[in-house]
């Protein structure tokens, strides 16, 4: 055998694995967050977010598999590139370090406080947290006016689910979560005759994105692709279309 036909038998050899390497699924990692992130097997789907960014990434010639985790793992595993990007994330400098974003695919949000039903008092504005026990999401961005109110203690848990329990347990007073989020949480535990929506709402501007880890090249290779199909989505109707399907 000569050396030219040598080498093209071993091109033809390499081409197969070189060809799955390339399409090797983008790894998602996430926390279960419903309805953006539902736990796996739930009825309604696998959450608003996570069909959003398969959508997105179709369109972009790619496949994806998801990998839940509580969310300082998500974000550490971005940081350390053992996963290549997550949805439902607020743009933040200290994240920028470790992470390139999309588009903006969803803009602001309402926040709800929940109450137990028997306690004392009732949350009528932002300042009447002074002094009070507030139930949030590890690791979550709120927004900044939300956590400077003097002499609130923040009650921190790993999700939304968690931070019922507390509230039901006494260990916080007030409890926070976006409108939708907190609302579906409540529905879904057959929680929402056991806690009591306060009459204040803080509404923030501050949007989501989809992150993606720069210490994984694929990922990075990836981000105009699904950045372009989401800006797509979002002429088409396509996103709106999905947000309906969760009552967003």
């Amino acid at each position: 055998m000569n050396a030219t036909l040598s080498r093209r038998l071993l091109l033809a050899c390499a081409l197969p694995a070189a060809a799955k390497a390339k399409s090797a699924p983008l790894v998602m990692v996430n926390t279960v967050y419903p309805p953006f992130v539902n736990a796996p097997g739930d009825p309604a789907g696998e959450g608003l977010d996570v069909e959003i960014a398969r959508e997105a990434l179709r369109r972009a010639g790619h496949e994806m598999t998801l990998t839940l985790r509580p969310w300082k793992r998500v974000l550490l595993e971005l940081e350390t590139g053992q996963a290549d990007f997550t949805t439902t994330i607020s743009r933040r400098d200290d994240r920028s370090r470790y992470l390139a974003w999309s588009p903006a695919y969803r803009n602001g949000a309402d926040y709800c406080f929940f109450a137990r039903p028997g306690a004392p008092f009732t949350l009528a504005q932002l300042d009447e947290l002074q002094g009070r026990r507030l139930g949030v999401v590890s690791g979550f961005h709120y927004p900044p006016p939300l956590l400077q109110v003097p002499r609130l203690q923040l009650v921190p848990g790993r999700d939304v689910t968690m931070l019922v329990k507390m509230l039901l347990a006494e260990r916080s007073d007030y409890m926070v979560a976006t409108a939708l989020a907190g609302r579906w949480e409540l529905k879904q535990l057959g929680l929402s005759e056991q806690v009591r929506e306060q009459p204040y709402r803080y509404h923030s501007d501050s949007p989501n994105y989809l992150a993606f880890a720069r210490a994984r090249p694929k990922a990075m290779a990836a981000l105009a692709g699904v950045s372009a199909a989401l800006t797509q989505m979002r002429a088409d109707g396509t996103l709106r279309r999905i947000e309906q399907r969760y009552g967003a």
